[in-house]
């Protein structure tokens, strides 16, 4: 089994309340148990950077399947590598909806809270994706 861990970033189009979030959230968390796919996602001011591990074909028909979600638009691939283990293995698909930090989670990643997530930063630089969502690996829900 071949495993790949893929980021991209995505806008929104329209807006999201908090409940339409975890609608999505909990469709995704049912069917990526059924496909063996964990990952995180982040949301931020309209903008989405989630990180998706599992099968290199179930992982890459899903981002086809996201990418042609109306739902959003600028979908950026920041990330797509082989992997031996999972970084994300414990959720179907955590989640972090960081305009609603606390003070703690604020101070322990503010140079990246001054971002949006699909800042050309991560475009150019993947790794800081990566290390981003890493940071909130222990605390999502």
């Amino acid at each position: 089994m071949a495993l790949v861990c893929l980021i991209y970033v995505s806008s929104a189009v329209g807006s999201f309340s908090n409940s339409d979030v975890l609608s999505i959230l909990n469709a995704s968390r049912v069917a990526n148990k059924k496909r063996e796919v964990t990952g995180l996602l982040l949301y931020k001011d309209g903008n989405f950077m989630q990180v998706l591990e599992g099968e290199a074909e179930v992982v890459d028909a899903l981002h086809d399947k996201i990418s042609k979600d109306p739902r959003h638009s600028g979908i950026i691939t920041l990330h797509r590598a082989s992997i031996e283990e999972r970084t994300f293995g414990n959720w179907q698909m955590g989640f972090k909806d960081m305009d609603n930090l606390t003070e703690d989670e604020k101070a322990a990643r503010s140079d990246f809270l001054d971002r949006p997530l699909n800042d050309n930063s991560y475009v150019s630089t993947p790794n800081e994706a990566l290390f981003l969502l890493e940071s909130f690996k222990d605390t999502v829900r």
